[in-house]
């Protein structure tokens, strides 16, 4: 009496099966994984612009409009540009091994030296709109980056723009600020529809690379 052999394996629809399984758990976990990246590098602009709010709050008197007056300098390798004026008209060029310094730099250039696809600066994209508290107020402080007021009395506000997601070049600049003064402040992107309370020294991301590009 013959038996039947019987073969083992997988059928054509239980592999499929398992390539969708594959597919749709890849469609979930990449965006994460995304995601997790951007949060870790955007902690290089929280820690960096915690460090220039020190800085400036420091200064007894309103300081000279450079970003170096504050003796703020980034490690090597940053990812972000730091701005003391939205579209720098002066920035230490860090696309060599020597960073080049000018006397009146109002920005930081990224480290073009590492991150060499990658602009100098990155043009900010400012607050949606703010509310700051009667000193910054009457000192005159607006979205804009810079250093406000008289000699005696001042408010600064400081912006990081850089890159998250290794587009530079198809999207706008991740972009977060910190100022000296309390203040109610609506992000560019993504819109809230209603501001939020930061208090001074304290980073807000005002355009989230990730989540609007």
């Amino acid at each position: 009496m013959s038996t039947r052999r019987r073969h083992s394996g997988f059928t054509l629809i239980e592999l499929m099966i398992v390539v969708a399984i594959i597919g749709i758990l890849a469609a979930i976990a990449i965006p994460n994984f995304v995601r997790f990246q951007a949060r870790a590098r955007q902690s290089e602009v929280n820690t960096n612009l915690k460090s220039l709010f020190t800085g400036l709050r420091t200064q007894q008197r309103k300081p000279p409009y450079a970003i170096r007056s504050t003796g703020f300098s980034p490690e090597r390798g940053n990812r972000y540009g730091y701005h003391l004026e939205d579209n720098c008209s002066s920035y230490e060029d860090r696309s060599g091994v020597d960073a080049v310094q000018n006397n009146s730099d109002t920005c930081i250039g990224v480290d073009t030296f590492k991150f060499n696809s990658f602009p100098s600066t990155f043009i900010v994209e400012s607050l949606g709109a703010a509310a700051w508290n009667s000193k910054a107020v009457n000192n005159g402080m607006t979205v804009s980056a810079g250093i406000y007021g008289t000699e005696e009395s001042w408010d600064f506000l400081a912006y990081g723009a850089g890159d998250v997601d290794n587009k530079p070049a198809n999207d706008k600049a991740d972009s977060w600020v910190i100022s000296s003064s309390d203040g109610q402040l609506m992000a560019n992107c993504p819109a809230t529809g209603a501001p939020e309370n930061v208090a001074a020294g304290e980073p807000f991301n005002t355009y989230n690379d990730v989540n609007c590009d």
